[in-house]
C-alpha cells in the first residue's frame, strides 16, 4: 500500500473508532403550528442489553430561531424495568444570563440538547421516558420537536 493512502484510510479508522455508540435516538416532531400542548406528554420507550456499561440519557429540543423564552421548565419522567421511576424537573436553558441564545441554530431551526442522565448504569431491560413541559399556559409555543437519544458514555 502507499503511503499517501494510509493517512486517509488511518483518519476514517479514527473516525469510527472515537464516534460514541448510540443505543437509542427517537425525535418526534410537533404539528405544523409548533404548539407543544401542555397535556400531550412525549412517550419514548427504549431496552438495555448491557447493563455493565455507562450511558448518558440526553433531552433534545428544538425550537424556531429567536425564541422568546430565556428558559423552558421541562418534566421528565424516567421509569426502569423494576417498574421504578426517577422524577427530573428541569429549568432547560435557551438563551445565557446575557440573552444570548445558546442554541446550534441553521436558518430557522435550533437545536439543543441536555444530558439528564450521564455515566449511569442502567439496569438490564425496557425502560419507558415520559416528557413533558410545564409552562405557564395551555401550550408551549415555537417548539418543532423533543427527543431522547441514549449513548454509551466515553
Amino acid at each position: 500500500m502507499k503511503p499517501k493512502f494510509i493517512f486517509p484510510i488511518f483518519a476514517i479508522f479514527l473516525l469510527i473508532s472515537c464516534s460514541e455508540k448510540t443505543d437509542y435516538n427517537k425525535f418526534i416532531k410537533l404539528p405544523e403550528d409548533h404548539r407543544w400542548l401542555k397535556t400531550d406528554s412525549k412517550i419514548f420507550e427504549f431496552t438495555i442489553d448491557d447493563d455493565t456499561k455507562l450511558y448518558d440519557v440526553t433531552f433534545e429540543f428544538s425550537h424556531i430561531y429567536d425564541y422568546q423564552f430565556a428558559s423552558v421548565p421541562i418534566k421528565i419522567d424516567v421509569k426502569n424495568p423494576s417498574g421504578e421511576e426517577e422524577f427530573h424537573n428541569i429549568d432547560f436553558n435557551i438563551k445565557d444570563s446575557k440573552g444570548k441564545p445558546l442554541a446550534d441554530c441553521g436558518g430557522d431551526i435550533c437545536d439543543m440538547s441536555m444530558n439528564v442522565i450521564e455515566k449511569t448504569k442502567l439496569l438490564k431491560g425496557k425502560y419507558q421516558i415520559k416528557v413533558g413541559h410545564d409552562f405557564n399556559g395551555p401550550y408551549l409555543p415555537n417548539v418543532i420537536g423533543v427527543g431522547i437519544k441514549v449513548t454509551q458514555s466515553k
